[in-house]
């Protein structure tokens, strides 16, 4: 006899799409206008705000991804064939890509255990003659040591690119990420913290870089009048190479609605993560994150378990309860495109593609979907 389910499954990202986003998806409609336009202009002026931007020296720009933001961050860098660029393997694949897409090599370097952010020391060992920039990664939400990086890159002569998908909102030393450093990259993605279906932002230090980024996300055209006018261009010159990296106002005005929500968002995610740990905190086997999450503005929440196969049994476990569960991530470096890449040490890497589990964690969870995955996860260790 089939077995019949009686409760649904908790899925590992369930993004927020209340009655906020479908009415702004009907503004965008109604308004007649979804390409770049008045609402893109409107959502960049929106995240400047929230992270205190304006008089700062520092422009944040929309894309149509964080992907987008971490090539058009790379070609600003100046990265290039004969180049290479620092960077995690434990990381999505969509870093590695941004780097290769401009012709530059990879070279993988290790993180640390407490953050698995990048590990200085590993980084430091890297550098050479054909180093051109450092993508460091805030995993998670939590800040890496970025503060060490930017020394090295100093010391170095080095551009640094921050992949902050998963920080959009957290801070390091007080500091909102994205308001301090170099080029800094946030996702709007699906399932990230906040959402615009797909979309991105990309903060510089550098005012001259703002026209170059308005060329880059437009196919190389001179000017985005539509950017405020929602109004077609029809005389243009084209400059250089470009992409169609653009946020379209569909997009821009989900997002707007959902950035409206940000500190809600923040705030009861933390709440969760700390739930969480507090009920592992027995459990010998489960190492929680290392941190009381009062600054991070979390994207996801992450156990490690002693090895692989562990780990597996664990998940197989938790699907069988109708719990789904991530893995963040594996190791790049094993990918058949990356063999080949220069690298150092990676041993912490490799241990945490074996250790890590990812558990359902949403901007809006009731009690009993909570208390099912820890229940869940407790059931498993006696």
């Amino acid at each position: 006899m089939a077995t019949v389910k009686t409760k649904p499954d908790i899925p590992v990202f369930q993004p927020y799409l209340g009655p906020e986003v479908y009415e702004a998806a009907k503004r965008a409609l109604d308004g007649g206008w979804i390409a770049i336009g008045r609402l893109t202009y409107d959502f960049e002026h929106e995240l400047s705000a929230y992270l205190g931007l304006a008089g700062g020296g520092r422009n944040l720009l929309t894309v149509s991804s964080g992907t987008a933001a971490l090539h058009s961050a790379c070609v600003l860098a100046g990265v290039g064939p004969g180049d290479e660029v620092i960077c995690p393997s434990f990381t999505f694949v969509a870093c590695h890509q941004a780097i290769t897409a401009t012709g530059a090599g990879l070279a993988f370097c290790d993180v640390e255990d407490e953050s698995f952010g990048l590990d200085p020391d590993s980084v430091r060992s890297l550098v050479n003659e054909r180093t051109k920039a450092i993508m460091a990664v805030h995993y998670a939400g939590i800040p890496c040591r970025i503060d060490e990086i930017h020394e090295i890159a100093r010391e170095y002569g080095l551009r640094v690119i921050e992949d902050a998908a998963h920080a959009f909102g957290s801070r390091s030393h007080g500091r909102l990420i994205g308001t301090f450093g170099d080029l800094v990259c946030f996702s709007f993605g699906p399932v990230k913290i906040i959402t615009s279906l797909e979309g991105g932002a990309l903060v510089t230090p550098n005012p001259e870089d703002v026209q170059l980024v308005r060329e880059l996300r437009l196919v190389g055209i001179d000017t985005d009048r539509a950017l405020r006018t929602n109004t077609r261009m029809w005389d243009y010159d084209v400059l250089r190479q470009g992409w169609r990296y653009h946020m379209g106002s569909m997009q821009a005005s989900i997002g707007l609605s959902q950035l409206a929500l940000i500190e809600t968002f923040i705030e009861n995610r933390r709440s969760y993560c700390r739930r969480y740990s507090e009920h592992f905190a027995d459990i010998s086997e489960v190492t929680t994150p290392m941190t009381d999450f009062a600054d991070e503005s979390m994207f996801i929440y992450f156990i490690r378990l002693p090895d692989a196969r562990t780990r597996d049994e664990l998940a197989a476990h938790l699907a069988a309860g109708g719990v789904h569960t991530g893995i963040h991530f594996q190791s790049a470096h094993e990918y058949s495109l990356y063999r080949s890449s220069r690298r150092g040490d990676l041993t912490m890497t490799e241990r945490l593609a074996d250790q890590q589990l990812t558990l359902p964690l949403h901007s809006y969870m009731d009690d009993e979907s909570l208390e099912r995955v820890i229940d869940s996860v407790r059931m498993f260790f006696g």
